[in-house]
C-alpha cells in the first residue's frame, strides 16, 4: 500500500516486562544485593512506521540495555515482520533498577537469570509484531517542550579537572522532544517523548524505572487510551538534579521525589500536546545505518603497572587484564565498533540514533548543526548495542567518569582519542545526506 506524503501506516504494541523479585540489578557496581522488591512495573513499547517504501520499527524497554542482545532482538523482529535489521532500533531507557542482563554483569552477580532474559527478548518481539500488525493510517506532528529536572553531574573543580557535583553551569539540554501518532481525523493515539537525564535518582534493591514511568502514567492519566513511550537521549553525564537547589551533592531520592520529576518531565509533554504548535510531519522515510570504529588511546605500561596497586578493584582488573593480554601476545582491542542510525522523514524530520552513553554536547550540536538542513531534529543514545561512555573533545582532558574510569571498567586500553566527536558527526551527516 503506497502512502500519501503526510499519511503513514503506524502501529503500536505493549508489554509489561517486569523481572522476578530476587533478580540482580544492573547500572551500579558497588550494589551487590539482589532485588527486594516492585516500586514500579517495568514495559517496553514498538511503533511501526510505514510509508509504503521504507518500514521502520522502533522498540524501546525500561531496562539498562540491549548490548550484546541487540543482534537476536533484530533478528527475531525482522522473522516475523520483514524488516531489515538495519532498520530495526532497540532503545533502553537506561534505568538503574532494571535487569542484569549483561555478559560483564556475570562477574559482579553470578549467574544471569537466562529464563527471564530470554521472556524479555520474546516480549520485545511480541511488542514489535504487535505494532508491524496493527498498523493503519496515521499522522505525524512533533513539537518540543521544556523541562529542567536534569543537571550536569560533572561540575569544574577549578583546576582542569571535574568533581562527581551538581554542575547547574555545565552544559545541559532540556527541551523535551515529543512526537505525537493521531489518526486521519485528528485523534492521538500515541505519544513518544525523549529528554537527556540518567535513570538514576536511586539505587537500592526495588525494581522500577525511575523518573521514565512516572512521566509515562501522568502522560496517560491525562489522555487515557494513549500510549506513551520514552526514548533516552544524550544523557551520559546528566543526573536529576538534587530536591534541595542548594545542595552540592547527589542525594538519593525517595519514591515520592522520584514520582514529583516525573510528573514534570510528563507535564511537560502534556503542555506540548496541548499547545497547538506541532508541526505536521510530512515526506518519504529513509533509514540508513553505518558502524564506524572509535579508537583509543594505546597502552600506557606504566599507568597499568601501577594500576596493579590501585585501591579500587576495577582498575586492578583493568589492569590485570591489559598485563596479561601483552605479556600472552593476545589481541589487545585499541577499534571499538559504534553504531550509527539516522530516519529522515522528508525535511520535516530527523531522528539520530548512538550506540552510546553519549554526553549532552553531543545532541546540543547535532541539533545546531543539522537544524538548519532539516526542520526538526530528535537525538537519541542508549540505542541498540552501547559501547559505554563517549565524551566529546573539549572533556576528554578533564578526565572523570566519563571520560576515563568508565572505559577500564570495561579493560580498554585509553580514553577515546581526541578526534573521535569529529568522527561521529561527521559520520552522521553522511548517513542523513548532508555535507
Amino acid at each position: 500500500m503506497t502512502t500519501s506524503s503526510d499519511t503513514y501506516l503506524i502501529g503500536v504494541g505493549g508489554e509489561d516486562i517486569t523481572p522476578p523479585v530476587g533478580i540482580y540489578l544492573a547500572g551500579f557496581a558497588a550494589r551487590t544485593e539482589p532485588s527486594t522488591a516492585v516500586y514500579h512495573p517495568l514495559k517496553a513499547n514498538a511503533i511501526a512506521i510505514d510509508d509504503g517504501n521504507e518500514p521502520l520499527i522502533i522498540a524501546s524497554a525500561e531496562i539498562l540495555g540491549f548490548y550484546e542482545h541487540t543482534e537476536e532482538v533484530r533478528s527475531r523482529i525482522s522473522a516475523l515482520t520483514g524488516v531489515v535489521p538495519a532498520n530495526i532500533v532497540l532503545s533502553g531507557s537506561h534505568t538503574h533498577c532494571g535487569p542484569c542482563i549483561r555478559e560483564m554483569d556475570r562477574h559482579r552477580h553470578g549467574d544471569l537469570d537466562e529464563d527471564y532474559i530470554e521472556r524479555l527478548l520474546d516480549s520485545v518481539t511480541r511488542c514489535a509484531k504487535t505494532a508491524w500488525e496493527t498498523r493503519s493510517p496515521a499522522r505525524l506532528r512533533f513539537g518540543n517542550g521544556h523541562c529542567d529536572i536534569a543537571v550536569s553531574r560533572r561540575k569544574s573543580d577549578g583546576k582542569g579537572g571535574v568533581e562527581w557535583k551538581p554542575g547547574p553551569g555545565a552544559p545541559h539540554d532540556h527541551e523535551v522532544p515529543v512526537l505525537a501518532v493521531e489518526s486521519p481525523e485528528g485523534e492521538l493515539r500515541s505519544v513518544i517523548f525523549s529528554y537527556a537525564c540518567h535513570p538514576t535518582s536511586r539505587s537500592g534493591t526495588l525494581i522500577g524505572g525511575d523518573y521514565v514511568c512516572y512521566a509515562y502514567d501522568h502522560v496517560e492519566a491525562m489522555h487515557p487510551g494513549v500510549t506513551a513511550f520514552f526514548l533516552q537521549g544524550c544523557a551520559g553525564d546528566q543526573k536529576t538534579r538534587p530536591v534541595d537547589p542548594a545542595e552540592d551533592r547527589f542525594i538519593q531520592r525517595n519514591i515520592q521525589e522520584i514520582r514529583d520529576i516525573g510528573v514534570l518531565l510528563g507535564e511537560s509533554v502534556v503542555r506540548v500536546l496541548a499547545s497547538g504548535g506541532l508541526e505536521q510531519v510530512t515526506g518519504p522515510v529513509s533509514v540508513r545505518q553505518d558502524v564506524i570504529g572509535l579508537d583509543t588511546e594505546p597502552i600506557d605500561m606504566d599507568l597499568v603497572r601501577a594500576g596493579l596497586k590501585a585501591d579500587q578493584g576495577y582498575i586492578q582488573a583493568w589492569a590485570r587484564h591489559l598485563l596479561d593480554s601483552v605479556e600472552n601476545n593476545a589481541p589487545v582491542v585499541t577499534n571499538i565498533p559504534f553504531e550509527i542510525q539516522t530516519v529522515r522523514f522528508g525535511n520535516a524530520l530527523a531522528l539520530v540514533t548512538l550506540a552510546g552513553e553519549m554526553t549532552v554536547e553531543h545532541g546540543l550540536r547535532l541539533k545546531r548543526e543539522l537544524g538548519s538542513r532539516v526542520d526538526n531534529v530528535m537525538v537519541l543514545a542508549y540505542t541498540n548495542d552501547i559501547v559505554g561512555y563517549v565524551p566529546v573533545r573539549r572533556q576528554i582532558p578533564e578526565g572523570g567518569y566519563e571520560v576515563w574510569a568508565s572505559q577500564q571498567y570495561w579493560k580498554r586500553t585509553g580514553p577515546y582519542v581526541a578526534e573521535t566527536e569529529d568522527r561521529i558527526h561527521a559520520a552522521v551527516r553522511r548517513s542523513l545526506g548532508i555535507s
